[in-house]
C-alpha cells in the first residue's frame, strides 16, 4: 500500500531593508504614530468573536491582536496594510498566521511561500498579507470553491450520527482528489506548484498533499459541525524511511478525540483489502504515533523548531475506532462466535471479513494458526450455516496488519 506525505515549505517573511531603518515599506516615510493613536480590539472583544482553538493558544494580547488584524484582511479581496502593536519577536508572526489558518481551512489564498510583508514602526508593526489571487479572479475563486463545498455538504446523509458524517466527510475528501506526487518533488526543493496545499486544490482543481486534505477534511467537519482540528508533525511509512513534515487531523465525538490521517488513507486504488482505506481512522495517540510523530506544542516555543501545534488533545477513546466497529476482536481462536460472525459477513455479502487479534495472543502465532487450519474450518461451517448461500470457497486469500493486529479474509464463492 502506497502511503502519501509531503514536505512543507517552511514559511518566510520578507522584510526589506528599508523596513530597517524606518521607512514604510509600503511606500512613504514612517509616520510618528504612538500605539495609542492606532485603534486595535481589547481583549474583550478578541475573546467574545474569537474561539477557535487557534486563537486560544496565542500567547501576548499583541499576537492576539495581529490574528484580529489577519481576520479584517482577509474579509478584502484586494490585500491592504494593516497596522498593529509589534510582537517581541517579529518571526512569531508567521505561527500567528498559520494558527489563523488553522481556524479558517477556507482561506486558501494566503501564499503559502512567502505570506507577509513587514515593516517595524517601533512599538507598531505595519503587515500586508501576500495574496495568491486578488479582486475578480480572488471572488470567482472563492465561488468555485463554495459551490464544491456546498455540493458535498448537501451530499452527507440525512443523520445526527456524529461517526456517520465524520466517515461521509472522510470519504468524501478522497473521492473528491488525488496525491499530488509532482508537489512533493517540487517541494523537496522549496517549491510550491499552485493550491497542493488548501482546499481549494482539493475540491477545485482536484490535487493535493497532506495539508490540503487536511484542511478540506476540517473544513468539511466545521460544516458538518463536528469539532475537528489539524495536527502538525511528521511521519514515516516503514522503519527504514526518514520521517518528513506531515499535517493530519483529530475529531471530537460525543467529547472524546480521536486522531485521522485521510491522507494515509487514500490507497489511490493499491489496497489489498478494502479496510486498509481506514487503517488511519479514528485512531488513540498511541496507535497514531507508531509511525506518526506530534510536533511541540506552540508554549514549547523553540527558536530550532520549525512547526508548532497549538491544540493537541489526548485521543485515547477507542469507542469509535473503525476496527472496533467493523471487526470481530478474536480473544480465543476456539471461540464459536467468529464462525456466527464469519456466516453473518458472509451472508450480507461483503467480499471480507476483519479479525483484530486480542491483545493477548501472540499475533504471529495466531496468525498463522489461522492460515494453516482455522479459516479453513471457519468457511467451511460458515457455509453449513448459511446453507451454502452464498458457497464461499474455503481456500481465501488472507491479508495481515500488525500494527493493527488485524487479520482479513477475502471471501470468494465458490466457481
Amino acid at each position: 500500500m502506497k502511503r502519501y506525505y509531503s514536505v512543507k515549505i517552511t514559511i518566510a517573511a520578507l522584510a526589506l531593508s528599508t523596513a530597517l531603518c524606518g521607512c514604510s515599506l509600503f511606500g512613504g516615510t514612517s509616520s510618528s504614530r504612538t500605539l495609542s493613536e492606532v485603534s486595535l480590539p481589547t481583549t474583550e472583544e478578541m475573546v467574545l468573536k474569537y474561539d477557535g482553538y487557534g486563537f486560544q493558544v496565542l500567547q501576548t494580547k499583541a499576537e492576539q491582536r495581529l490574528y484580529a488584524g489577519i481576520d479584517a484582511a482577509v474579509q478584502k479581496n484586494v490585500s491592504e496594510e494593516f497596522v498593529t502593536e509589534n510582537l517581541d519577536d517579529v518571526s512569531r508572526v508567521s505561527d500567528v498566521i498559520e494558527f489563523y489558518k488553522d481556524d479558517h481551512p477556507e482561506v486558501f489564498w494566503i501564499d503559502d511561500t512567502e505570506p507577509y510583508y513587514y515593516s517595524e514602526e517601533g512599538e507598531l508593526l505595519n503587515i500586508m498579507l501576500n495574496y495568491r489571487l486578488s479582486g475578480d479572479e480572488l471572488t470567482a475563486a472563492k465561488q468555485a470553491l463554495e459551490e464544491k463545498v456546498e455540493e458535498a455538504v448537501n451530499g452527507a446523509p440525512e443523520t445526527d450520527d456524529s461517526y456517520t458524517l465524520e466517515m461521509y466527510a472522510h470519504d468524501c475528501v478522497i473521492a473528491a482528489c488525488e496525491y499530488d506526487e509532482l508537489s512533493t518533488k517540487l517541494h523537496k526543493i522549496d517549491k510550491v506548484r499552485s493550491n497542493e496545499q488548501n482546499v481549494y486544490g482539493v475540491f477545485v482543481e482536484k490535487k493535493a498533499v497532506c495539508e490540503g486534505y487536511a484542511r478540506a477534511f476540517q473544513l468539511l467537519c466545521d460544516r458538518l459541525e463536528l469539532p475537528c482540528w489539524v495536527i502538525q508533525g511528521k511521519a514515516k511509512s516503514s522503519d527504514d524511511d526518514e520521517a518528513v513534515n506531515h499535517i493530519w487531523n483529530c475529531v471530537m465525538l460525543d467529547d472524546d478525540w480521536y486522531q485521522v490521517d485521510v491522507t494515509w488513507d487514500d490507497t489511490d486504488g493499491e489496497a489489498a483489502v478494502d479496510c486498509e482505506n481506514y487503517l488511519y481512522f479514528n485512531l488513540t495517540t498511541k496507535i497514531m504515533t507508531i509511525d506518526h510523530e506530534i510536533s511541540p506544542s506552540y508554549s514549547d516555543y523553540s527558536d530550532s523548531e520549525i512547526w508548532y501545534n497549538g491544540f493537541v488533545p489526548e485521543c485515547d477513546s477507542t469507542e469509535y475506532y473503525y476496527f472496533r466497529r467493523n471487526a470481530m476482536t478474536l480473544e480465543s481462536l476456539d471461540d464459536e462466535s467468529a464462525v456466527t460472525y464469519l456466516a453473518e459477513i458472509a451472508a450480507n455479502g461483503d467480499d471480507e471479513c476483519v479479525f483484530v487479534i486480542g491483545d493477548d495472543l501472540d499475533f504471529k502465532t495466531t496468525y498463522d494458526e489461522i492460515v494453516s487450519r482455522y479459516a479453513y474450518e471457519w468457511i467451511t461451517q460458515a457455509n453449513e450455516i448459511n446453507g451454502y448461500y452464498p458457497a464461499l470457497n474455503a481456500e481465501c486469500k488472507l491479508t495481515y496488519n500488525e500494527d493493527r493486529r488485524l487479520v482479513v479474509l477475502s471471501l470468494e464463492e465458490q466457481q
